[in-house]
């Protein structure tokens, strides 16, 4: 068996593996262009990404749902706007806290990204992390084919922000339709990619 056909485990996540989730995001995300601008000096960086990844972990268990691989070196972060959108108020208050003076500009990423979501009913794939030392081994497409198979069973749609190239190339892969154009962060920000995911029988 090679090692891209290497069997992944992959279940949801328990309040018990918030620390490691935590940490393999952190680590994951500190590089992506998004990451540089928001928080611009690399060290901060990792401190508000410490308390940010842990309280949205903390929030998605609770209002969403995260599914990861059995070596807790990959997890997919979703939520169900099919049903139930997001408590807002509370994840404005965690932002807040955890960002503290950087809120302002984790506050402008995402209205910028939810002037691009869409309003139909769909799952929401906000992260999908692969810690850096097991990137590029098949954890991240496991993780969204497992996915794919629950949710075109259900024959629901997907949706998710590519925030790199790379990403953008994985999730097309995956049956994400590319979008014409890249939409900017503000302040010349780098490009992100709006994805959409039509279920298939």
């Amino acid at each position: 068996m090679t090692h891209h056909e290497q069997v992944v485990t992959i279940r949801l996540a328990t309040a018990a593996d918030t620390d490691r989730i935590t940490s393999m995001l952190v680590e994951a995300f500190l590089d992506t262009p998004d990451g540089r601008w928001l928080v611009p000096d690399r060290d901060e960086r990792h401190q508000v990404y410490q308390r940010f990844c842990t309280a949205l972990v903390g929030y998605t268990l609770a209002h969403g749902y995260i599914e990861v691989t059995d070596n807790l070196d990959a997890a997919a972060v979703w939520f169900d706007h099919a049903y139930t959108p997001p408590d807002l108020a509370e994840y404005d208050r965690l932002r807040t806290t955890a960002c503290g003076e950087h809120a302002a500009r984790f506050r402008l990423l995402d209205d910028t990204f939810a002037q691009h979501h869409p309003q139909q009913p769909h799952h929401y794939l906000a992260w999908l992390g692969v810690h850096p030392d097991s990137q590029c081994t098949g954890l991240g497409s496991a993780l969204l084919s497992h996915r794919s198979q629950q949710l075109d069973a259900a024959g629901l749609p997907a949706y998710l922000v590519a925030t790199s190239s790379g990403a953008r190339d994985l999730y097309a892969r995956h049956g994400y339709a590319l979008p014409q154009a890249p939409f900017f962060l503000p302040e010349s920000g780098p490009p992100m990619w709006s994805m959409w995911r039509q279920p298939t029988r």
